[in-house]
């Protein structure tokens, strides 16, 4: 109540939970609790940067990465049923051309489309990717999800803020044309209730003010320019380098219950750079988190309702729903808080709309 002010540990019991950046926020909280303020942690699909543990990969350095392979890796035949890996059957002449594009530029081999996508693959492979990610990472790279979020974070990475964006980026809105234009006054209000941060979105679009140098492929150089971010030794990289060492997390006091959910199908915050090398890490230096891998859940559970997506995965919300009741049990209640079996899941299969009763 808020008579009871001001909060203590000794008055209040907080759990913090949180889904996807929200969830990397509240294991940072947890790292940092040194009033001890915290009673529980219920961490979903959570962005966590562990760079101490096997396997970790940063946000920054995945999503650049994919943002140039993917859209060639993705045409390899072993997706033509992946939702969104295809429109009517087809790839995109864009990840094709891709393909072609690096393979020009020396970065793919093969002679032909189908080898460099086996290629880029292969790469991807090499760096942690498995094809469960990459299935439901066909969705961030059909919706350029990959492109937007590599250019917000090069720019908070490199504190340039959006008047000098790395590469060349800018946010803007648009007229009618699809010039850039002032944003309105109602617009920049409408920002803190309808934007996700991320633009394109409520208004706001990414431009480029350096022209593209492939017809065939405009995305591209920004593109590789973003990548250069995480891999060149130039002043702005270090600054990106430096700002991502900044977001490492940092251990838990060893009472304070953890409890990880994250999906085995994750294609945005893959499982394998983010819950999988946390939760080891913990374990390593003497922590218990229960730990709930679940099978067949990726990351966006309002995809379920698109075609293709709700027969192939399963929510994972009520996941952390369950989780955040047994904590309040714990916390309040004192029950048991057991590391017991991560619960099954089993997508259910092809829906019954268009058969006949």
């Amino acid at each position: 109540m808020p008579h009871a002010a001001p909060f203590t540990a000794n008055n209040a019991r907080i759990i913090a939970v949180g889904v996807s950046n929200g969830a990397g926020a509240v294991l940072q909280a947890a790292g940092v609790d040194c009033t001890q303020l915290l009673a529980g942690v219920v961490a979903l699909a959570p962005n966590v940067n562990v760079p101490a543990a096997k396997g970790a990969r940063p946000l920054y350095d995945y999503t650049t990465e994919a943002a140039l392979l993917a859209p060639c890796a993705l045409s390899a035949a072993r997706f033509d049923t992946v939702p969104f890996a295809r429109s009517q059957g087809k790839v995109a002449p864009s990840w094709p051309a891709r393909c072609a594009a690096l393979r020009a530029r020396g970065m793919l081999h093969g002679a032909d489309a189908a080898a460099q996508a086996n290629d880029a693959l292969e790469q991807l492979h090499a760096h942690g990717w498995d094809d469960a990610a990459l299935a439901t990472a066909a969705s961030s790279t059909a919706f350029d999800v990959w492109r937007a979020v590599a250019v917000t974070y090069a720019a908070a990475y490199a504190r340039s803020g959006t008047g000098s964006m790395p590469c060349g980026f800018r946010f803007s809105a648009h007229d009618t044309g699809g010039k850039p234009r002032p944003s309105t006054a109602a617009e920049r209000a409408a920002w803190w209730a309808d934007s996700s941060g991320i633009p394109p979105g409520a208004a706001v679009f990414i431009d480029e003010s350096i022209a593209p140098d492939d017809a065939t492929d405009p995305a591209l150089r920004g593109l590789l320019c973003l990548r250069t971010l995480w891999t060149a030794q130039d002043a702005t990289a270090k600054t990106v380098h430096a700002s991502v060492a900044a977001t490492a997390a940092q251990l838990p006091r060893k009472e304070l219950p953890v409890w990880v959910i994250h999906g085995k199908e994750d294609g945005l915050l893959p499982i394998a750079f983010n819950a999988d090398p946390y939760v080891d890490w913990l374990r390593s230096n003497g922590r218990a988190p229960i730990y709930w891998p679940i099978a067949h859940a990726q990351h966006f559970d309002a995809f379920l309702a698109f075609p293709g997506f709700g027969d192939r995965y399963v929510p994972l919300l009520p996941y952390g729903y369950a989780a955040l009741d047994r904590m309040w049990a714990h916390l309040v209640n004192g029950a048991a808080l057991e590391a017991r079996a991560v619960p099954a899941a089993s997508p259910r299969g092809a829906s019954c709309r268009g058969r006949q009763r």
